[in-house]
């Protein structure tokens, strides 16, 4: 199997009362997900996931754990790596850093999530509320995604 180019990285943080901090996007389809966005040349993916969580959020992370490693296919888009983390917030107040990308942040319970959510994040919640960590797996997209640019 060939890797994708493409590599992508998320960090689901949580707080005491076990609430993850989700984010929506401000373009395409207003998806819900974790801070997170493109591994840049030279990253790691945990680099990428504590970066992301900075410039969405404001807030500085620290990574504890990896949920899974998803290969994301389909939905127009060209295959994707993705790898989400469980992380704990070391300092920082949440708010919305560039409003041109995130139009919102919400600290929502497992079982209340919002819709629709970008794929790699959905999986992983189901994960996370599965207690799972360390997964492989592929997963399909479920609805068409606007064009990259």
């Amino acid at each position: 199997m060939t890797l994708p180019h493409r590599q992508c990285a998320a960090a689901i943080v949580r707080n005491p009362a076990g609430q993850v901090l989700l984010v929506q996007q401000n373009y395409g389809g207003f998806a819900w997900g974790a801070p997170g966005g493109v591994v840049e040349p030279g990253e790691t993916p945990m680099q990428a996931a504590v970066r992301e969580a900075a410039e969405e959020t404001g807030l500085e992370v620290e990574l504890t754990h990896l949920i899974g490693v998803y290969l994301l296919q389909g939905g127009g888009w060209p295959d994707i790596l993705a790898h989400v983390f469980t992380a704990e917030i070391l300092s920082g107040e949440e708010h919305i850093v560039d409003a041109g990308e995130i139009a919102r942040l919400e600290w929502r319970d497992l079982i209340d999530l919002p819709s629709p959510m970008v794929t790699d994040v959905e999986a992983a919640l189901a994960d996370l509320r599965a207690g799972r960590q360390g997964v492989v797996r592929t997963v399909q997209r479920t609805r068409k995604l606007p064009p990259l640019e």
